[in-house]
């Protein structure tokens, strides 16, 4: 009965990582005021690079919020949790949608990077049993809290 314990392990890890993203402050939220966001779908933003910007910004700070409910799932729903994770993966995928600034295309696609090694780390740990995973995806998001401090940074201008 592999599938229930991968799916406890899933469980456990999601919260793990939620923990240490809300607990340790790793995804800073952006000091800009957050505005709406658009949906995935949208076709790109003829805005400049600060509109582009807030734009993202804005997404980063709605996923970042998401990651802290995943942990508060995991008690009452777990499978909501999980599909949380999964809605997460798909968000992060979709920054760029909305972009054409060719250097804020650039720090997106490190934070996405960055987001796809997590979770195939985390999936494969899970796989594996591999106790360290959680270490590992510590060490992930404090880099992936680091990307998202430059892709901030870069948006207000200071490079």
């Amino acid at each position: 009965m592999t599938g229930p314990r991968i799916r406890h392990g899933a469980a456990g890890l999601a919260a793990a990582v939620a923990l240490l993203v809300t607990g340790c402050g790793l995804v800073p939220t952006p000091e800009q005021t957050p505005v709406r966001t658009t949906p995935a779908t949208a076709s790109p933003a003829p805005g400049d690079q600060a509109q582009q910007c807030a734009q993202v910004l804005a997404e980063v700070t709605a996923i970042a919020t998401d990651v802290g409910r995943v942990g508060e799932l995991l008690a009452t729903d777990p499978f909501g949790a999980l599909a949380l994770v999964g809605s997460i993966s798909t968000r992060v995928g979709d920054l760029e949608t909305s972009v054409t600034d060719p250097a804020l295309l650039e720090r997106i696609g490190e934070i996405q990077a960055g987001w796809d090694a997590l979770v195939a780390d985390a999936q494969e740990s899970l796989a594996s049993g591999d106790a360290a995973g959680i270490e590992r995806a510590g060490t992930a998001l404090a880099e992936l809290g680091d990307r998202v401090v430059a892709l901030q940074e870069f948006c207000a201008g200071t490079p």
